[in-house]
């Protein structure tokens, strides 16, 4: 039976549940959507401004593997680490992260300079 009191305890325990991911070994998970990957162009990014994986990795306060782990596709960004890129880049966060693959920035910008010309 549950009482108020077990209930206290679990709110109380809720917070380790998570974090030292008990809970989502309990829950299951929807695997269709976990499998997406997450594409970005931190890489090109950083290239443009000559930024080492270090440098960047400095600017948005997390280890350089981290970005490293980012630009494989290895890691997906929570949402504040890609806030932090798209404020660092000054760029919106869809300019440097899509579900869908990008097509490389030379197509963009020929296909760009032809409609213009159009």
């Amino acid at each position: 039976m549950i009482t108020m009191h077990s209930l206290e305890g679990l709110f109380l325990y809720l917070p380790l549940l998570y974090k030292y991911n008990i809970l989502s070994c309990m829950c299951p998970r929807n695997t269709k959507q976990d499998n997406k990957p997450i594409f970005n162009r931190l890489a090109v990014l950083r290239a443009e401004r000559g930024l080492s994986r270090q440098d960047l990795a400095d600017a948005v306060d997390v280890n350089y593997q981290t970005i490293g782990y980012l630009e494989r596709r290895d890691y997906s960004p929570s949402l504040d680490l890609a806030m932090r890129l798209s404020e660092f880049f000054d760029l919106p966060i869809e300019a440097m992260f899509s579900r869908q693959p990008f097509e490389p920035l030379s197509a963009e910008v020929y296909k760009h300079a032809i409609e213009e010309r159009q």
